[in-house]
């Protein structure tokens, strides 16, 4: 019987292949305009918002709504609850065709609402208002990608202060004045 041995005090250098994911390519933007947020069908930057090949300058934008969804529980939990309460009942009566077929489809129900609840995840809507009216321009589940764009849409969609009216030198200012 022949036996390899394997040096262990020698080490040799070996070429190593790491393999690098590519980056992704920056969107092309003219000079002077900032990406603030982007992702695969969507693009805020310092001038514009692009959504699945619509885009909107800016000043076209008079401002936007979100809306969150949370899923429907009830109606999960309640069957659930109801099929995990018949399944030991069925346990109980004796073995028949009706019984085991009701008793794999209350265990299907309460495997079911198992991954309904799991994989529930709520949905964030996006709504801009131009002049033509409302657009709902983004869905996601994803809220921290969610909250990036409405902080980004906040911050450049931010209208300034209106600046107090002061009065002309000759006409004398209104005041309001509290009666009881």
């Amino acid at each position: 019987m022949e036996r390899e041995s394997w040096p262990v005090a020698q080490s040799r250098a070996r070429p190593v292949l790491r393999l690098v994911p590519s980056l992704a390519p920056e969107p092309c933007t003219p000079a002077g305009e900032r990406v603030l947020v982007s992702a695969e069908g969507f693009l805020l930057t310092s001038e514009r918002l692009e959504v699945r090949g619509r885009s909107w300058r800016l000043e076209e934008l008079r401002g936007f709504g979100t809306r969150h969804e949370a899923p429907g529980l009830k109606l999960p939990l309640l069957l659930g609850a109801g099929a995990a309460v018949v399944v030991p009942a069925l346990l109980l009566q004796p073995g028949s065709f009706r019984v085991t077929a009701a008793l794999v489809v209350a265990t299907v129900l309460v495997f079911a609402s198992i991954v309904r609840l799991v994989v529930a995840a709520d949905t964030y809507w996006l709504t801009v208002r131009t002049a033509e009216g409302e657009r709902q321009v983004l869905c996601s589940h994803d809220h921290q990608f969610f909250a990036r764009v409405v902080d980004a849409l906040g911050e450049v969609l931010k209208r300034p202060e209106p600046t107090p009216v002061t009065p002309s030198p000759g006409v004398p200012a209104r005041r309001l004045a509290l009666v009881r």
